[in-house]
This record gives C-alpha cells, sequence and structure tokens, in this order.
C-alpha cells in the first residue's frame, strides 16, 4: 500500500492564526491538502498536536485517520516520525509526506510523482525551488526512525540524496506561513476556469493534416514532419469549410512544427488572416524517443516502452519528456494568455492531437483523464466549440 501523512500539529505561530482551519478560497487549509492527495494513496493520516480537538471533524469528513502527536511541540520531525511509524507498521511500500499548509498542489503532480520518483527520496521541482509532497520509500523508515531528530529529515537527505522532479506547476512549492502567502495561495486556486474565460465565445480548434509516411509507424512528438499531397488536401477542405462558418477571428493561432505551421498558412489563405506562431501550442515532447520508429524504441527500451503503455499520463522517460499532465498544464495556459490577448469573437488553433485533447478536456470542465478516449480528432478535422 502507499500512505499519505499531511502534517498538522505545529502552533502556526508566523501566521498569527490556525492554519488547518485557516480558508483558502473557501476551502480549509487542511481540507485542501487532504484532497491533494486523494486517489494517490490508500491511507491518510493527519498528524496533529496543538488544538488537536479542533480538527477530529474535518479529518473525519475528508475521510482521513487522525493520528495525534503527543511529542509536537518537540518539533515538526516528531510528527514525522509518527506518520513514518504508523505506515512502517502497516507495511506501506512507501508514503507522501505533505505539510498541511500546502494547500495548491494539484492532483497530477501527486500522481506524476509517485510514476516516475522510484525508490529514491524524490520531490516535485517548480523554477529553482524544491516542493511537496515528498516521496519517502519503506527502505527509509528504519533508518528515519533510528534518528534523533537533530536538524530533521536533513542528515538524511545528505546522506541518500533527493531526486528533483520539475514540474510546471506553481502550486507544488506554495505553502502559507505568513498572510501574505494565503493571498498567493488563493490567487493560485481562485482563478478562473477555462469555461469561463470561455464564455460567449467560438473556438475552432484544427488538428494538422496528414504527414509524410515513413517506412514504419514513428512517435512523432516533437519530430517536424512536412505535410503531405493528402495532408494539403485536407487542410484545403478544412479552410474551405471554416470559411463557410464566417468566422469573427483576428488571426489563426499554430504550433511552430511544420505540420502545423503548413496547415495553418494553407487554411490562412480562404480566411484572409495571418497566422502567429505560438510554442506553446507544440505538442508532447516525447524527449530521446521524438522521431524513432515504435519498433527501434520497442527494441532500445523494453521496460521504459512498457511502463509508459501503463503509466501514459503521468510517465516520462528523461528529462526532456513531458508527461500528459504537463502538457495539460502547458496548453491550458497558452489558452488562457491567448483569450487574455485576444477579444475576438472567435478564436481558431491548429495544432496536434495531444494538444487539442487537453484543450476538449478543459473546455468541458474536466481534464486530460476524461478526454483522452473521449475525443480522438483526426488529422485534418476541424472542431467547434461554443463557450
Amino acid at each position: 500500500m502507499i500512505g499519505a501523512v499531511v502534517l498538522a500539529a505545529g502552533l502556526s505561530s508566523r501566521m498569527g492564526a490556525f492554519k488547518p482551519l485557516l480558508e483558502v478560497a473557501g476551502v480549509p487549509a487542511l481540507a485542501r491538502a487532504i484532497r491533494c492527495l486523494a486517489g494517490s494513496a490508500e491511507e491518510t493520516a493527519v498528524v496533529t498536536g496543538y488544538r488537536a480537538g479542533d480538527l477530529t471533524d474535518l479529518i473525519a469528513r475528508e475521510g482521513a485517520k487522525a493520528l495525534y502527536n503527543p511529542d509536537y511541540e518537540q518539533g515538526m520531525f516528531t510528527s514525522v516520525a509518527a506518520g513514518v511509524r504508523y505506515f512502517a507498521d502497516r507495511g506501506a511500500e512507501g508514503l507522501l509526506l505533505l505539510p498541511g499548509d500546502c494547500a495548491a498542489v494539484p492532483r497530477q503532480a501527486v500522481r506524476e510523482l509517485l510514476v516516475n520518483a522510484g525508490d529514491d527520496f524524490a520531490v516535485p521541482g517548480y523554477g529553482d525551488k524544491r516542493g511537496h509532497p515528498m516521496w519517502i520509500p519503506a527502505r527509509f523508515f528504519e533508518e528515519i526512525l533510528a534518528h534523533d531528530g537533530t536538524d530533521g529529515l536533513k542528515p538524511i537527505l545528505n546522506r541518500r540524496g533527493r531526486r528533483i522532479l520539475p514540474m510546471p506547476f506553481p502550486g507544488t512549492v506554495a505553502d502559507m506561513d505568513r498572510p501574505e502567502d494565503r493571498e498567493a495561495l488563493e490567487a493560485l486556486l481562485d482563478r478562473p476556469s477555462l469555461p469561463e474565460l470561455a464564455r460567449g465565445r467560438r473556438l475552432f480548434l484544427l488538428r494538422h493534416g496528414a504527414t509524410v509516411l515513413h517506412a514504419g509507424k514513428v512517435i512523432m512528438g516533437r519530430y517536424d514532419a512536412r505535410l503531405s499531397p493528402e495532408g494539403e488536401a485536407q487542410m484545403e477542405a478544412a479552410g474551405r469549410a471554416l470559411a463557410e462558418l464566417k468566422p469573427e477571428a483576428g488571426r489563426i493561432y499554430a504550433s511552430p512544427l511544420s505540420r502545423a505551421r503548413d496547415s495553418a498558412a494553407i487554411v490562412s489563405r480562404h480566411l484572409g488572416l495571418e497566422t502567429e506562431i505560438r510554442e506553446d501550442l507544440q505538442e508532447l515532447s516525447l524527449g530521446a524517443w521524438d522521431g524513432l520508429l515504435i519498433d527501434e524504441v520497442r527494441r532500445r527500451w523494453p521496460e521504459a516502452y512498457e511502463r509508459r503503455g501503463q503509466e501514459l499520463m503521468a510517465y516520462r522517460f528523461d528529462r526532456d519528456c513531458e508527461s500528459f499532465y504537463d502538457l495539460e498544464y502547458r496548453a491550458g495556459e497558452a489558452l488562457r494568455r491567448i483569450l487574455a490577448e485576444d477579444d475576438s469573437r472567435d478564436l481558431i488553433l491548429v495544432t496536434h492531437a495531444g494538444v487539442l485533447k487537453c484543450l476538449y478536456g478543459l473546455l468541458n470542465g474536466r481534464d486530460i483523464d476524461w478526454a483522452f478516449s473521449r475525443f480522438n480528432p483526426m488529422k485534418g478535422e476541424m472542431t467547434l466549440i461554443r463557450g
């Protein structure tokens, strides 16, 4: 089993108020922290101490277990040890450790951490900062429990090392020590959704046309394939169909990869619009696999290829590879920027299947997990979403 430990035993002295019950965008901080881990851990234990009785009902409502630490005044490490001891006794293969004031960690980041951490200490990273939660494999439980608590976990982490998995999620490095931190957390959480931002507008989402065929099936990703004659014909048809709808758009937005850029150029001739190239509309990066034949990838990296099939949304092969959760964040932020910059009634995007799947999910108020099998745009296909 995988456990989760949420630390909520402290005095909240720097905040000047009891942090676990402080509302962040309308929800108590501790409730948000517990929910961050939902679906990733089989059991969540909240380590309490100061004002433990005030948290009992909230913890029960969130489906977690309250674990009282009578030594909480001796420092945070005592709470860490209490959580480790609880899950060591239950035979857990590892646990996720999250401070109770980290209320903006997206579930995607937790899933990605679990898939890619391996058998090492690991945390998400954002920019130049280390974030939360921390993955602690069971092989370190005994060492943690034997530690006298001096300098907390630092001596163990210094000896063993800690993997930092770069992710695009600012919420992984956002905590709530001071009142101004609470405001920053709320700014992260209380943003309008993409359906709200797109209300009253039409979004024309076009997948690029077919590309030149190769000797076998290629992992396309960022590989810069060109349109085939069939693809050019598909985009001519898409351009004519779009022109009949008389979109009230100021420009066309396209990925910089040739297959999307050239597709947009064909469509633009039918609409008389310029194309703006947006780097953030590129397809999912698959790192060293981009442009290789699938048969070659299977032969050279059989275990990694099989694992990606099992953990498709979260797995990364190397540092240059994106997960679908990374892509979802990038595509969503790209559309947010376009919606903010362009006040046209209609928006036209020419991009890739992965990007379109992410946007389809987000524009329907869902996510890539929901959209992946429900939306499969064909090459040259246009999808209209009314906000």
